[in-house]
């Protein structure tokens, strides 16, 4: 829907929907921001992209307003300058919605070009990229040099930092997440505000999983990153017998689709690959399976781990990115890399199901420290505090010391 005269207090965006056929958490994150801040009173838009063929599935109104900007491009995925096309689709889009006042608040590349918004907006940075490389690091982000070189060798990277180093507050999802921000970006640790995801509510509405289930599950895009190769290779060194009595379910889409299938078949093992699920339909099959195998090479949070968590379900995953940080004390996480170890954890969690009482245990972690509603209200907090004239004189986190702003610290260990 779109206001006819919007007013908004705030407007977050988010290259994609969660009504694309290219979405992940960053996508249902700010849709779960967004509707909880419209809960609490904000008026609130998001402006999504898509590319100007590409259909949207129908959904119900999410009660906020929905505004879209052109994606430039031919597929998601892709690094280009044509990225820098999209930042500017967002900051035309965006610029005509805000008002004095308004917080921007952007999630990604689409963001670059906020800061240079005229002043009396406010621009928050969320950063929901899970994973920066180390060439990065070390630079000497006051030299043009050091830009030009990083754009032709990744154009998103230069997007990103032009977001990040000219936002008036920047925030991540995790401690993790804090420490590879801060030294990709040459900013100290504490100019950015941590500030948790949330758990979906209806995964904590439902029945707890009862250790009856069968299978093992993997869910998420069919990418490196997520892991599903990991998966795939970790289920073929289970014994026969656990195999015939627990089939492998891999639901999502991605580019590895197809190498999966074909690896299945050299590895003489029966793989399913139902598609991509959301929702309800998501937290029922986590329910039907026995454990949940996500073994991410790369995480700046981890929706999914909170959300296999939340219904009390096995979960088998690594030790990777932010993943142990977020699951603190529950599931079996093997090495990196480790596909030994990862089996190890599998045939554990088959042979021997967690105890009723582990999995009540195991929701009310997740109950006290992920909920969509503290987090908008931590970012309402967070909003409050900017005072948006000075960015007008270089008042980005680089050249200001912050006032005391409400954080979320949940390192583990």
């Amino acid at each position: 829907m779109t206001s006819q005269t919007p007013g908004y207090d705030v407007i977050l965006t988010c290259n994609y929907s969660p009504w694309s056929r290219y979405s992940g958490g960053a996508q249902k994150s700010v849709h779960m921001i967004a509707s909880e801040l419209a809960r609490q009173g904000v008026r609130v838009a998001v402006v999504y992209s898509k590319a100007p063929w590409e259909p949207i599935a129908p959904h119900e109104p999410p009660g906020y307003d929905e505004h879209w900007a052109a994606f430039f491009g031919f597929r998601p995925g892709i690094s280009s300058p044509l990225r820098f096309l999209n930042g500017m689709a967002f900051y035309l889009k965006v610029r005509a919605l805000s008002r004095r006042r308004t917080v921007i608040h952007a999630n990604g590349d689409e963001g670059s070009l906020f800061g240079f918004i005229s002043s009396k907006r406010k621009f928050v940075y969320t950063n929901r990229y899970p994973e920066f490389p180390g060439f990065l690091a070390g630079r000497n982000w006051r030299s043009p040099l050091a830009w030009l070189a990083i754009l032709f060798r990744e154009p998103r990277f230069v997007a990103i930092a032009l977001g990040i180093r000219n936002a008036d507050r920047v925030t991540v999802t995790s401690g993790y997440s804090q420490v590879g921000v801060a030294k990709s970006f040459g900013l100290h640790e504490e100019d950015l505000r941590v500030v948790p995801n949330g758990v979906d509510p209806e995964f904590l509405d439902l029945p707890l999983a009862d250790g009856k289930g069968r299978g093992v599950l993997f869910f998420g895009r069919l990418t490196r990153a997520k892991g599903s190769d990991l998966a795939l290779e970790a289920y073929a060194r289970l014994p026969a017998p656990l195999r015939d009595a627990h089939p492998l379910r891999i639901l999502g889409i991605g580019p590895l689709r197809e190498a999966l299938e074909t690896r299945a078949r050299v590895l003489n093992v029966r793989v399913e690959f139902p598609g991509w699920k959301r929702g309800g339909d998501l937290a029922r099959e986590i329910l039907a399976s026995a454990v949940v195998c996500l073994p991410s090479r790369e995480e700046s949070f981890g929706n999914t781990v909170v959300e296999t968590l939340a219904l009390g379900q096995s979960l088998v995953s690594m030790r990777c990115g932010s993943i142990p940080e977020v699951a603190g004390p529950w599931g079996v996480l093997a090495d990196p890399e480790d596909v030994a170890g990862l089996a190890a954890g599998l045939e554990q969690s088959l042979t021997l199901p967690m105890t009723a009482e582990a999995r009540g245990r195991q929701r009310e972690f997740v109950r006290q420290r992920y909920s969509w509603a503290s987090t908008a209200r931590s970012f309402r907090g967070l909003y409050a505090t900017i005072r948006p004239a000075l960015r007008k004189s270089g008042g980005s986190v680089l050249n200001r010391a912050h006032p005391a702003t409400p954080m979320v610290y949940f390192r583990h260990g």
